[in-house]
């Protein structure tokens, strides 16, 4: 091989290279964006001593000042209203809870919900229990395996899998209700000392992340 056919060959193998690294950066950027993109942003829910303290009482630029809604429980009904951290709640009950998923909104008014024979359920683990909320029938089963206390909700044809506590967890279903007007049931459970919302809208068939967990006093600081 002469020195010229040898240059020439020495300079293609380096432009392939080159070619091969650049596709090689753009795969990893392109990698990087989409897992930056399948980050969502975190659901909040508040008690009502919390966001007078820490959200309405004197402004923050640590929490976010808009899609917010108060969920306040009367009776047969679930009060849904869209608030903002500026308003002054005249007549505010302290069993409001106030909540905020980005990317979700919720159906303002009175919400009927499911009555159950006790007001608060505390389900079996392993049992199905089969009900209908307005027209939509729906079930549900509580699981507890070595990945931890999990809700299988059903409705649709679909299920959707939360995984929330550790395994025999002491567990909970506050309010079953249709807070974003899809005519799909939404869950407010306990698992343990956690609280969780789980809405229809946002959730996928298989396993999904709860929608907003209860943000407790002194958390992070």
């Amino acid at each position: 091989m002469t020195t010229t056919q040898t240059t020439r060959s020495a300079r293609s193998t380096t432009a392939r290279a080159l070619r091969q690294l650049g596709l090689l950066w753009a795969g990893a950027a392109l990698a990087a964006s989409a897992w930056a993109a399948g980050i969502h942003e975190e659901g909040y829910m508040l008690e009502a001593s919390a966001w007078r303290n820490e959200v309405a009482g004197v402004p923050s630029p640590d929490w976010p000042v808009d899609g917010w809604y108060r969920l306040t429980p009367s009776g047969k009904s679930i009060e849904v209203q869209a608030v903002t951290p500026s308003e002054t709640d005249r007549i505010e009950s302290d069993e409001a809870t106030y909540v905020r998923v980005p990317g979700a909104r919720l159906k303002e008014g009175r919400r009927p919900v499911y009555r159950f024979s006790n007001v608060i359920l505390r389900p079996k683990a392993g049992h199905q229990y089969e009900l209908m909320l307005g027209k939509t029938r729906f079930s549900f089963v509580v699981e507890s395996n070595e990945q931890g206390t999990q809700y299988a909700i059903t409705y649709g044809g679909e299920t959707h899998t939360y995984t929330l506590g550790l395994p025999a967890a002491a567990t909970r279903v506050h309010t079953v209700a249709d807070l974003d007007g899809d005519a799909m049931p939404d869950f407010l459970v306990e698992v343990g000392d956690e609280r969780f919302l789980l809405l229809s809208t946002r959730a996928k068939p298989g396993q999904n992340p709860p929608s907003a967990q209860l943000w407790a006093m002194g958390e992070g600081c």
